[in-house]
């Protein structure tokens, strides 16, 4: 076990990671998510997310503090998405949704303090980047389900959606996170409430001004290690 430990800390430690990471978000994302419907894939998804996106928190973070808490909130919220997944219970699922938004957080300062951090500008820092974005879009489609957990009405959703359907909800809101991340916008689900609007220009804002930052950071970056080298 300190061998294996010993082994995913080293990979974790590397740029290679940030690499990983990203092609773990886009299955998770793109492949996993959208079939969240099927029992067995909503399992699989469940395990993916806690699982994969853990290791690679618990491995990024130097203090070890910070990794102590992360470990510790990764635990919990696979324990609460077990639970959840043969009891699914509202309680449950507002809990677990709170969990797993509290983690993406901080996986989302572990991997900018991974990506951002002195060095060269290499082309797994940019996918790290990107993995940052993606994980952005997870913790808004989040923030929409637990809103629409408290308030039902938030949203106005359009076409085949069946209301009160919670585990087609999330595939919605996900969908709808993302295209307001990239600013797309096509209109069919609205938020109507003040609280969902906050939520949608804060995302909108961010989708525009993260791109930008990350840009004149990494190209600091690469000027600083030509005036070194």
């Amino acid at each position: 076990m300190r061998r294996i430990s010993s082994y995913l800390k080293g990979m974790w430690a590397t740029d290679v990671a940030l690499t990983t990471l990203l092609i773990f978000l886009v299955i998770y994302i793109f492949f996993l998510f959208p079939m969240e419907q099927i029992g067995s894939v909503r399992l699989l998804r469940n395990l993916f997310f806690s699982l994969i996106l853990a290791t690679g928190a618990i491995a990024a973070s130097k203090n070890r503090a910070f990794r102590a808490l992360v470990v510790s909130w990764g635990i919990l919220a696979f324990v609460f998405l077990l639970v959840r997944h043969f009891l699914p219970h509202r309680a449950l699922i507002f809990v677990t949704t709170g969990l797993s938004l509290i983690f993406l957080v901080l996986l989302s300062f572990l991997i900018l303090g991974q990506t951002f951090r002195e060095g060269p500008t290499t082309s797994h820092r940019i996918t790290g980047a990107v993995a940052v974005y993606l994980i952005f879009g997870l913790i808004w489609s989040m923030a929409y389900y637990l809103l629409t957990l408290i308030i039902p009405d938030a949203f106005n959703i359009q076409g085949a959606f069946t209301p009160g359907d919670t585990e087609s909800l999330q595939s919605y809101l996900c969908y709808f996170s993302f295209i307001t991340l990239t600013t797309l916008g096509y209109g069919d689900i609205v938020p109507v409430h003040p609280m969902a609007r906050m939520l949608v220009s804060l995302e909108g804002v961010v989708g525009q001004l993260f791109p930008a930052i990350l840009i004149a950071r990494l190209v600091s970056l690469h000027v600083q290690g030509k005036d070194k080298t």
